[in-house]
Parts: C-alpha cells; structure tokens; sequence
C-alpha cells in the first residue's frame, strides 16, 4: 500500500494563571500561586484526557483521543459536514460528514507545543482546530484557575528574510508590532529582557503589545545585530508571540502567522501500532 505525507503546522502554547494576585483561598488544586504555575502540565494532562465529554465541547465537533504515552497525545477533531448527494431514486439529498484532522499535543513542561495536520476540506486554517480543541478545555482549566493561549512557530530567518526583501524593493517600513505572550516557559524565554518578563508578571497581563512606529515621513532601521529586536523575533518565532509588519502607504499589514513552521510525517506511521505512532510523533517535535 502506497504511503502518503500527512503535513502538520506546529503551535506553541502557554498555560498561565487567570490572576496571579487571586486570593490563594480561592485556588482549586494548589496552596499558591506558584504551586499552580509548576502544576499547571499536570491540570492540563487532565483536561486533555478528558476531552471528548467536555460541557464546553461545540455539538457540531467531535474530538476523540486516538492514543497516549506519557505527555504525547494523538487525537482526532471532526467538524460536521452537510454534503450534496444524488440518490438511485434520482433525487437530490443532504446527508452529513465528518471530514477530520490529526492533531499531537506534547505536554511536556519544556516543550508544549501542538501540531496540526492540514486538511482545508475539514477545517480551513489549522488555527480554527485549536480554537475548538482549548475551547473544549476551557471549563476544566478555569477550573484551576489557568487559561491557555497559542501562538504559531515560524522561522526567524523567514522574518528576517521578508525584511530583506522588502527593502530591496523599495518598501519603508512604517511600523511593527509585537504581540508577547507572558513568558512562563525557561526554554525559550531566555531571549527576552528580564525587565519585560517582570513587567508582564507585576502588572498581571498574558500579553504584552509593543509596537515601534516611525515618523510619517521617515521609515524604521531594523538591524538584526539590535538585541532586543534579535531577542523579540526569537521569541516570537518560537511560538512565544506575533509580529505584524505595516508599510508606509500601503493598508496590508505582513504577518508572521502567514508563515507557520510546518512537518510532514509518513501515514502509515501515524495509522499503525500505537507505539509506531508515538515514536513518529515524537520526531515532529524535535
């Protein structure tokens, strides 16, 4: 049997508290407020596994968990369908379908990253998929007080690379805008300024906006040899954030979500045993 690619988009995502200044009474699951961010992996691992009968699960999604090992997770989401057929009796009918993506969750406290498989004739965009997924999660996980955010992966060369191009071209750019999610993960957080990390987290924001705009008549210089710029796009390209470009004179605005990391992965892997699916799975995240 012939072997077909199945392509994955590859998400960051970051569980942080509700209010960090709640009254540690009013916790569920955890004395203080920093019990509940070293636990937060192990509430969400709950959350997951319980899925499929979540109360905040849309009746038109279906969500099914394939198989798990540890803090893997292979799942399937569906979305109802309504499709044309024509019958033997000549007549034309409506009947539904489910048309569905792949999606693996790694849980793990260093890396909490999601990948979606892409298939438009089921969902559109990948992003639309973890919509429906953390919306299913959400009753469960405000139960513990934490919300869970994403972001997409790219690669900070493309970024750099756009800038190039644009500029070759003549293009000025008018200004930028970072979105940062409120750092909560070592791993990749390192790039940031330390005042920035303790900002976000004295003023109880998830996410911090920051934009840098030039005069109308001028155009912003951008040096990838400038640290902090350097340390934004890092982060943000590892799905810590978003950046968005806006050119002078001109309404479209480049976004760096437009271009997301992507992985491809045999199918006859995924659709074996589960330990083979498991082991193919772990590549995607490496």
């Amino acid at each position: 049997m012939a072997s077909l690619d199945i392509t994955f988009q590859l998400y960051r995502y970051q569980l942080l508290p509700i209010d960090r200044f709640l009254q540690t009474s009013l916790l569920n699951g955890a004395n203080t407020i920093n019990e509940l961010i070293e636990r937060k992996n192990e509430f969400f691992n709950i959350a997951l596994s319980n899925v499929s009968d979540s109360p905040g699960k849309k009746k038109d999604v279906e969500i099914k968990i394939i198989t798990s090992v540890g803090d893997i997770y292979l799942l399937k989401l569906a979305k109802k369908r309504k499709v044309n057929v024509e019958t033997k009796q000549f007549k034309k009918d409506e009947i539904e379908n489910w048309p569905s993506v792949y999606v693996v969750v790694n849980n793990h406290p260093d890396i909490q990253m999601i990948a979606v498989q892409k298939r438009t004739s089921a969902f559109v965009n990948t992003g639309t998929v973890i919509n429906h997924l953390f919306e299913s999660l959400k009753h469960t996980m405000q139960g513990y007080h934490l919300t869970s955010l994403y972001e997409p992966k790219f690669e900070s060369k493309k970024f750099w690379r756009l800038l190039s191009m644009l500029q070759k071209q003549g293009e000025e750019v008018h200004s930028i805008e970072f979105e940062i999610v409120t750092a909560n993960m070592a791993s990749i957080s390192k790039t940031l300024p330390d005042d920035l990390k303790a900002f976000a987290k004295a003023t109880n924001s998830v996410k911090t906006s920051l934009k840098i705009e030039s005069d109308s008549d001028a155009s912003l210089k951008l040096e990838q040899s400038e640290p902090l710029m350097k340390g934004l796009v890092d982060y943000a390209s590892e799905g810590g954030g978003n950046i968005r470009i806006k050119l002078a004179g001109i309404s479209k605005t480049h976004h760096t979500s437009e271009t997301i990391t992507e992985v491809s992965v045999d199918d006859l892997d995924i659709e074996g045993s589960a330990e083979q699916a498991i082991e193919a799975l772990q590549e995607i995240f490496k």
